[in-house]
């Protein structure tokens, strides 16, 4: 029986509400600001100015920010993957498809999760590999984006397997960041991570774009840039960590499929990202699949690490 108090439940629920309602704004946002800036530079500033957040946010709540000298290198490598790589694949993934796609996509976080515990030991039932497959084959309907035609090209494909490429990078984060994230504390190991790889994405996008970028966003675009800094990424994993404190990681997952719902609303109702029915259906079909596997990753018993 939980010793957890419904006070203490209820808030970490409205607290999850809130953080998938946060990350899923994020897509609509992006895509309006990656009109004029590049991909690259986008993610490299949005990433520093959320890591400064969280360091501040941090100090604010008189968490340690300091790293053992053991920690310095795996958390490195950390980054390299969650940030570097996953927010590169992200920018240039939302430059190249409909905001409404890439929430849809990410979800498919959880079938990597589960293909990464297999490789670990642990055993997936037959649930969780249907629930894999069920997951892309809607990826494959929203991507189609019809119902009566093939439609599918190199073109519709290239924005999805640099998003597919990024649910990879961060399931691969999220798996090997729980020790850390036991020993550091969650917060300490986002922040940490997110400010290194921030700083190895910056000088690569310099390398090929330029800060003078910035002058062509106007108010508006300055203040989308700003928001999917702060809001999105900072506010948002400082709730992940409450909801992770409160709920445990199978609650907190539940509400991580409420993040193409805010993503596609949002895209379609303020943005003009067209909902046609392919891609709700595609959608609903890879919501199942991912909760279906979800179920089964919950089932398995985690081998001894």
């Amino acid at each position: 029986m939980s010793t957890e108090t419904p006070p203490r439940r209820y808030t970490g629920d409205l607290i999850m509400f809130g953080t998938a309602m946060l990350m899923g704004s994020s897509y609509p946002f992006a895509k309006d600001v990656l009109q004029v800036m590049s991909p690259l530079l986008y993610s490299a500033s949005r990433y520093l100015i959320a890591s400064l957040f969280l360091f501040a946010a941090m100090m604010l709540m008189r968490r340690p920010l300091g790293l053992a000298r053991r920690d310095w290198l795996p958390l490195f490598v950390l980054s390299l993957v969650g940030v570097t790589l996953f927010q590169a694949c992200w920018g240039l993934a939302m430059a190249r498809s409909a905001p409404s796609v890439g929430s849809i996509v990410m979800t498919t976080t959880t079938a990597f999760s589960a293909i990464l515990a297999w490789f670990a030991g642990r055993r997936l039932p037959a649930l969780g590999w249907a629930g894999i497959v069920l997951a892309f084959a809607g990826v494959i309907l929203v991507v189609n984006n019809s119902l009566s035609a093939i439609t599918l090209s190199f073109g519709s494909l290239d924005g999805t397997l640099l998003w597919i490429l990024a649910a990879f990078a961060w399931a691969l984060y999220v798996e090997r960041c729980a020790p850390y994230n036991v020993r550091l504390g969650a917060l300490r190991v986002m922040a940490w991570t997110t400010l290194l790889g921030s700083m190895v994405l910056m000088p690569i996008s310099l390398a090929f774009d330029s800060v003078a970028e910035f002058a062509r966003l106007d108010d508006r675009l300055l203040g989308f840039w700003l928001y999917t800094a702060i809001f999105p990424v900072g506010v948002a994993f400082l709730g992940l960590t409450a909801g992770l404190e409160r709920l445990g990681v199978s609650r907190v997952m539940v509400y991580m499929y409420l993040i193409p719902v805010a993503g596609v609303g949002l895209s379609a109702a303020f943005f003009g990202d067209p909902l046609t029915a392919a891609r709700v259906l595609g959608g609903l079909i890879v919501l199942a699949g991912v909760i279906l596997t979800r179920v089964a990753l919950d089932r398995t018993v985690r081998v001894p690490v």
